[in-house]
């Protein structure tokens, strides 16, 4: 009788850790999963990213040259929200945490 109510309190500890852990994840989804986070991703992306692309799109000829910085400014700022927005739809769906 004793093992049984042992096994039932461990199994009932490591339910309550993995609601928490799983409730943490969802949170932090469904925060990253947000038209500001998305903003903020989409900064961060042009801001590291942009330079790069934007310095192969200058390499490119003269009207690379031309285009080559702004262009690659928007070509990371779009991939840094959708990264950060997919990153968020992954942990809520991890989770088990999704709005229908």
């Amino acid at each position: 009788m004793a093992t049984y109510i042992l096994k039932r309190k461990t199994y009932s500890l490591v339910e309550g850790v993995k609601d928490t852990a799983g409730g943490v994840a969802g949170g932090v989804g469904n925060a990253l999963d947000s038209t500001p986070a998305a903003i903020g991703g989409g900064l961060l992306g042009g801001h590291y990213l942009g330079g790069a692309i934007g310095t192969a799109l200058q390499g490119t000829g003269v009207i690379g040259s031309a285009i080559g910085g702004p262009l690659g400014w928007l070509i990371g700022a779009g991939i840094g929200a959708a990264a950060t927005k997919g990153l968020g739809k992954g942990l809520k769906r991890a989770s088990g945490y999704e709005d229908q």
